[in-house]
């Protein structure tokens, strides 16, 4: 049998979680610093309900790109925190709306700048048509991948 030399380096979706990995500890160390207890994927949720009146969750797990489990055991998280809020649908009984408490709105208007301070350090020395193209890329990249499911 052939010896070969097997390395995952190099491969897009090994560098995508790596890279995923390290953003997700610094996302998270910079958001603790001023929201103590808040991830970045709630972080994600509240930043999406503070650009409405209310959202079914449906529409957040598009959004944030994760499960409906996941987005109740967050919403579920963030009403303990007095940061969201759920309410029956006045269209569909069955369903909910979620929306942002004060509290939840002004947590991200303190969290929300540091984020963008954060993404301006990323890429920080990146020509700014590179930074788009590596936008345009991910999100295909992502397309193919939700396409296999």
């Amino acid at each position: 049998m052939d010896s070969q030399a097997y390395t995952v380096k190099g491969l897009l979706g090994h560098e995508l979680g790596v890279t995923s990995g390290v953003l997700r500890k610094v996302f998270a160390s910079r958001i603790r610093e001023h929201a103590e207890g808040i991830s970045p994927e709630q972080l994600a949720v509240l930043v999406r309900l503070s650009s409405g009146e209310g959202f079914h969750q449906n529409e957040i797990a598009e959004y944030v790109l994760k499960d409906d489990a996941t987005i109740t055991r967050i919403l579920d998280s963030l009403e303990e925190k007095g940061l969201a809020g759920r309410k029956r649908s006045v269209e569909d009984r069955r369903s909910n709306i979620a929306f942002i408490t004060p509290e939840g709105r002004s947590l991200v208007e303190r969290v929300f700048p540091l984020i963008v301070d954060l993404h301006k350090e990323l890429v920080s020395g990146i020509d700014p048509l590179d930074v788009a193209r590596v936008v345009t890329i991910l999100g295909l990249v992502r397309n193919n991948a939700l396409g296999l499911n």
